[in-house]
């Protein structure tokens, strides 16, 4: 058990790491914090906190910074998480935008987070199973141009574009995405490209002349739409922080964000409620053993969810950004499971 004096100690030192990346020394806590201690006192205690594994000592300082078994004492035991109201009625008014597709809503409280945090945000959405194709729709786009939407139940929509070379290809592919509509409307996202082939496929082989270059382009589109749920805002933020100087760091902070399927591991254990910290070496992501993710859940249906997560270095303002990510999650769940009542009272 820690002393009250060695409690407000490690949480100044880790707020004060955290605001400036500068190592801590006993002399500017004591004047800055006004802490009501010597010098001395402040160094022993520091000394104590060390020794238990609470903080590190850098070799350019004779201050400290906070370990990885710091910040964690310091999340579940010494922040006050809280949202500002001001955030709040933003979020809430982003949110609250009427007329967007799933996908739309998602990116966009992905976008939020990453610009009220400054830091990366990862937004999953929900696992394909979960989604049913509604239907395809041509839309022209110009005389010799025409695009294919695809729209789930859930409001999950992908494009595909066509270049028209005449009639008889506009013929084609209207007959091919009719085929579609029918055999396929209500199929789980998930196997789709298994009844394209098995279901669909030989209809077309015998109707369509060019059934296998339109075959090929709605199979891709599908395989993209089954995998492609994963989404990014703010990217590039991580590389302005001090530890990614390093240019070692950075490339391998590069090659884990060009590797997409390793962020469906953010996902939180299902048995878990509420906002999941994972700092340094608990986080799930290999390359990225020096970074703490913060993520919810969020329900998009009676049995799908997604995940929202923030990625940032050991050294991130958790009290701000757990109080965002549980906020910001929870308003994305209540905005998805309204919507979804909307629409089927209509």
């Amino acid at each position: 058990m820690l002393t009250a004096r060695q409690l407000l100690i490690l949480k100044c030192i880790v707020e004060e790491f955290i605001a400036t990346a500068e190592p801590v020394g006993s002399k500017m806590l004591m004047t800055k914090y006004d802490l009501p201690y010597s010098s001395a006192t402040i160094r022993n205690e520091m000394s104590f906190l060390e020794e238990n594994g609470y903080l590190e000592k850098t070799h350019t300082s004779s201050g400290r910074i906070p370990s990885t078994k710091g910040y964690r004492f310091y999340v579940d035991t010494l922040m006050q998480p809280s949202v500002d109201e001001d955030v709040k009625y933003q979020v809430s008014t982003i949110l609250g935008e009427k007329h967007r597709s799933l996908n739309e809503i998602i990116q966009e409280s992905c976008q939020i987070l990453s610009e009220l945090t400054h830091l990366t945000t990862v937004a999953l959405g929900p696992d394909s199973s979960y989604e049913h194709l509604q239907n395809i729709t041509l839309v022209p786009l110009s005389e010799h141009s025409v695009t294919a939407i695809i729209v789930t139940d859930k409001g999950h929509v992908e494009n595909r574009n066509f270049n028209i070379k005449n009639n008889a290809y506009r013929d084609d592919l209207t007959s091919c995405v009719n085929v579609m509509n029918e055999l396929l409307d209500g199929t789980p996202i998930n196997q789709v490209a298994y009844r394209l082939e098995k279901d669909v496929k030989p209809i077309l082989q015998v109707k369509i002349k060019e059934h296998e270059v339109l075959f090929n382009a709605f199979l891709e589109a599908f395989m993209k739409f089954a995998s492609n749920n994963v989404y990014f805002s703010g990217r590039d933020n991580l590389a302005y922080q001090p530890e990614y100087n390093d240019v070692n760091k950075l490339r391998k902070l590069v090659t884990a964000f060009e590797k997409s399927e390793s962020w469906k591991n953010l996902v939180p254990p299902k048995l878990e409620e509420g906002v999941t910290v994972r700092i340094g070496s608990d986080t799930p992501i290999e390359e990225l053993n020096d970074v703490s993710v913060i993520s919810a859940s969020f329900k998009t249906g009676k049995e799908s969810k997604g995940s929202i997560s923030v990625i940032g270095p050991t050294r991130m303002p958790y009290e701000k950004v757990v109080s965002l990510v549980e906020y910001i999650s929870e308003s994305l769940e209540n905005v998805i499971l309204n919507y979804e009542d909307d629409e089927n009272d209509d």
